[in-house]
């Protein structure tokens, strides 16, 4: 117990300055804190559309947020999960709208399998130029995002553009094989099961497999797992397809569940954001849920701020920030203490 309340210590802690930071701001917008503590919480937790909003934004975030610790296990920074799921999102689009006549028990595994292998190319491609030219994956990745928005914008204005070329979107996925809403009057959809569903694959893969092992030797030490036998490179490109993976079944749940179609901005920064997702999990991927859940909460209770008190949204990227900042001072304190030990 108290090993786990240890683990628990630095995300507690930063949810805690998390909530004082919002307090400040508001007050610094010239609100009443306590006001608005009451709103954040109706938006989110009170009503039953704010609930299932906040598990419907959790979703893509759970998923991406297990794909960013796959990489980060190996120590390889992927910030590229927002790519991923666009470039996975159109190419389970095109197939669909490519093959209409395939039955829906057919064509949906088929839609996320084809989302999934073009995050994972994505993010292999990364991967590989890391291993390969020693590319730095932080660059890499960031301009991976920028041509992934490009390529989109592109798609929707050129060769999946609907059929009456008036609005930059594609024609809607066949209704066979959209993610129903099991709750009446709410967006909340199935991918939640294929998001848990997920969520154990990727811990038992982490926990149990060589795969998972590798990782962890690699991200431990490059030079000590090549010494055991484990290539470095050959880890760092596969924990890269397996982030990209999880990104881009991301995209395809997120078309299914929640889109129908492409459109512009249909991801929303979710890949930035399941940063902060997964290193408040501490790259624990039972944890990465609840992680999720939570920044769902700040998500929607922050939009209700907006819209009821005038508190501005990028609230939440200053949240998402103090929350990489304090697992990187966690993450730097630990190092000193165990080197000092």
């Amino acid at each position: 117990m108290s090993s786990l309340l240890r683990k628990l210590r630095p995300a507690v802690l930063t949810i805690l300055g998390a909530l004082i930071v919002i307090a400040l701001f508001v007050q610094i917008a010239g609100k009443d804190p306590i006001a608005a503590a009451g709103v954040f919480l109706d938006h989110s937790l009170g009503r039953w559309n704010g609930l299932a909003e906040v598990v419907v934004r959790a979703v893509p975030l759970t998923l991406c947020g297990l794909g960013i610790a796959f990489a980060f296990r190996a120590r390889m920074f992927n910030v590229g999960a927002d790519g991923q799921l666009i470039v996975g999102a159109i190419l389970a689009v095109w197939v669909a709208l490519m093959l209409p006549g395939l039955p829906s028990w057919l064509l949906l595994p088929i839609f996320l399998l084809v989302g999934a292998a073009g995050g994972a190319a994505w993010g292999g491609l990364a991967g590989w130029l890391r291993a390969r030219y020693n590319a730095s994956e932080i660059i890499v990745t960031i301009m991976l995002n920028y041509i992934a928005l490009q390529i989109l914008s592109r798609m929707i204005r050129g060769p999946l553009q609907e059929s009456m070329k008036v609005f930059p979107r594609s024609d809607a996925v066949p209704d066979g094989i959209l993610l129903s809403s099991f709750i009446t009057g709410t967006r909340l959809h199935s991918g939640i099961f294929l998001a848990l569903a997920a969520t154990l694959v990727a811990f038992l893969v982490l926990r149990y497999s060589v795969f998972g092992y590798q990782l962890l030797a690699v991200g431990s030490s490059r030079p000590a797992a090549r010494v055991g036998g484990i290539s470095d490179g050959r880890t760092m490109v596969l924990s890269m397809l397996a982030g990209g993976g999880f990104a881009g079944l991301a995209g395809a749940v997120e078309i299914l569940g929640v889109h129908g179609r492409l459109q512009d901005d249909f991801a929303g920064g979710v890949g930035i954001t399941a940063i902060a997702v997964a290193l408040l999990a501490r790259l624990n991927p039972l944890a990465v849920p609840f992680a999720a859940l939570l920044f769902g909460v700040i998500s929607v209770g922050s939009g209700g701020l907006q819209r009821d008190m005038g508190v501005p949204l990028p609230l939440i990227h200053i949240i998402e920030g103090l929350v990489i900042v304090a697992f990187l001072v966690s993450s730097h304190l630990t190092g000193q203490r165990r080197a000092a030990a």
